[in-house]
């Protein structure tokens, strides 16, 4: 039907009663009601083109963030900034200076200190995860030196994420 068809209309064996039938059926009728195609075929064809359209203008009205917490030469972020409050690094392009000032600088700044802290817990989960994993294989396969790796194995994200909400409990 989405061709413009339907099933194929030409000779059906049918099976009743355990014998077989031959039968020919015609579906001229509905080829004949369907009149102009091309209009037809514009209202299928229409979802897919309203799907692509939004998408199109959905890529448009999406920028970029005015920042980057690592230098993207890609984007421009190549100029190195440190927030006033955590002293976080983060990199803008060659006009931040000149579109962010007063309270949207500082706004800029408390998300560049939100996507740090999330950054961090989210590493410092991951790195939990690995020595846990070491921990139980060297348990499980009772290894004495992978079980002091493991020991010994740092969390590196965990303290700044620590001595950053140290730093957080103090400024309030």
């Amino acid at each position: 039907m989405f061709f413009g068809g339907g099933f194929p209309s030409s000779n059906v064996h049918v099976y009743s009663n355990g014998r077989m039938r031959y039968t020919y059926q015609q579906r001229q009728d509905r080829r004949d009601n369907q009149g102009d195609g091309g209009l037809g075929v514009f209202v299928q064809l229409m979802p897919i083109l309203i799907l692509i359209l939004v998408s199109a203008l959905s890529q448009l009205m999406v920028s970029s963030p005015p920042y980057s917490l690592s230098p993207r030469p890609s984007v421009g972020h190549i100029h190195r900034r440190v927030t006033d409050h955590l002293g976080v690094v983060y990199y803008v392009g060659d006009t931040f200076s000149e579109e962010y000032t007063g309270s949207s600088l500082k706004t800029v700044e408390r998300n560049v200190e939100d996507d740090y802290i999330a950054n961090l817990r989210n590493n410092c989960w991951k790195e939990k995860q690995q020595k846990e994993g070491l921990l139980y294989r060297a348990r499980y396969f009772g290894d004495t030196d992978m079980y002091h790796r493991a020991q010994k194995m740092g969390t590196p994200s965990c303290s700044r994420l620590s001595e950053t909400m140290k730093s957080l409990e103090n400024f309030w």
